[in-house]
């Protein structure tokens, strides 16, 4: 049966490279069952019973391939996860000045969206590019379509400003509504071998640096702070910091950094 593939440390080792040279997440021997649940329902959903069948695969079909990188980098999230983090911009933005954000793992777009929110709600000029590496999240922030269990932390005065209620079939659904979508772009973008084109007032990376090594992370850091102005604000998930790492930047708060401007 498929349900209960098992993997080689030949092949075990092969899928894990594959992942972490593609996306820079570390599949460690802890990472085991996630890895094969994950494989388990990709050989089901292309009926191949055979795991070095489905390696050889992923060698001569790049939607396949994509489809694996997705399974197996794909996180969960929320709406206002970490919210101290956009508490603390709210304080430090001058609200009169246009800014221009970066969703830099946005995953399926909770995080760019709670951003908006909470801009708009405090009259900011801004415009927020939310990008990721799976495309099927990028799917899914684009429809702006989420349960409601994802809006639990949303006041409800913003539930009620922001979101659509869902009907008949997506009753316990909402949506993003226009006016937020509107603010947010989504786009396809591989942190490892990806150069950002624009440069940003604030850049949120947080929650992915957890699953890389120091070499990655060092990596993504450097390039993540080119795309970033001196004086700009720099987040990272409240579990992640950047302890260990070479970088142009003070902090702030807990994992909150703002680069050095040349006159520090």
């Amino acid at each position: 049966m498929i349900q209960n593939t098992k993997l080689t440390d030949s092949q075990y080792r092969k899928l894990s490279k594959i992942v972490y040279d593609t996306s820079g997440v570390v599949l460690n021997e802890k990472k085991y069952r996630l890895l094969v649940a994950r494989l388990s329902k990709r050989m089901r959903i292309t009926r191949i019973t055979d795991a070095s069948h489905y390696i050889d695969l992923l060698g001569r079909d790049e939607v396949e391939f994509s489809e694996f990188i997705d399974a197996t980098t794909t996180n969960h999230t929320f709406f206002f996860r970490e919210n101290r983090h956009c508490e603390y911009l709210l304080k430090a933005l001058d609200s009169s000045v246009p800014v221009k954000i970066w969703s830099a793992a946005s995953s399926s777009g909770e995080e760019a969206y709670s951003i908006a929110i909470q801009l708009i709600e405090n009259n900011f000029y801004f415009t927020i590019d939310a990008s990721d590496i799976s495309d099927s999240m990028l799917d899914q922030g684009r429809a702006a379509v989420y349960h409601k269990n994802k809006v639990k932390n949303v006041p409800k005065f913003m539930l009620h400003a922001y979101f659509q209620k869902g009907k008949k079939d997506w009753v316990d659904h909402v949506r993003v509504k226009p006016e937020v979508r509107q603010l947010v772009s989504f786009q396809k973008f591989n942190l490892l071998s990806d150069t950002p084109s624009d440069i940003y007032d604030v850049i949120f990376c947080r929650n992915v640096m957890i699953y890389f090594d120091k070499r990655t992370r060092q990596k993504v850091v450097d390039s993540l702070c080119r795309a970033l102005k001196p004086g700009g604000l720099f987040f990272v998930g409240m579990a992640e910091g950047l302890h260990g790492l070479d970088h142009d930047l003070v902090s702030v708060l807990p994992s909150g950094y703002r680069k050095k401007t040349g006159l520090l």
